[in-house]
């Protein structure tokens, strides 16, 4: 019988984010990313943007079962399907693309 393998997860990493020097708070990568789009305005990434994740629009207004979704209240849903580098470069685009003032890290010692 043959042992099934699983793959290692790699440690959990964290994002420090900065949006014109304050800082955006979160428990973890996620909560942070969605924290930043709020804290941007969805509404505007949408109208001066066109980023998508895997095909799908970042920000929709009905969530999709296909991705991982976190919802933005009365503002719809953002994609959560990247990895903590995929959120950082990201939010870097989306800073650099609304002329933005944003500082994003990654914290390679998270703790969960």
């Amino acid at each position: 019988m043959e042992k099934e393998f699983k793959r290692k997860k790699s440690p959990s990493k964290n994002l420090i984010v900065f949006i014109k020097n304050k800082k955006v708070e979160g428990k973890n990568a996620t909560d942070i990313f969605v924290n930043a789009i709020k804290k941007i305005g969805p509404n505007k990434i949408v109208e001066q943007t066109n980023y998508r994740v895997d095909k799908l629009p970042l920000i929709v207004q009905k969530k999709d079962d296909r991705k991982q979704m976190n919802s933005l209240g009365k503002q719809g849903f953002v994609c959560t399907h990247l990895s903590t580098i995929a959120k950082k470069r990201l939010l870097e685009r989306i800073g650099q693309s609304l002329n933005i003032k944003i500082k994003v890290q990654i914290d390679e010692f998270a703790k969960n």
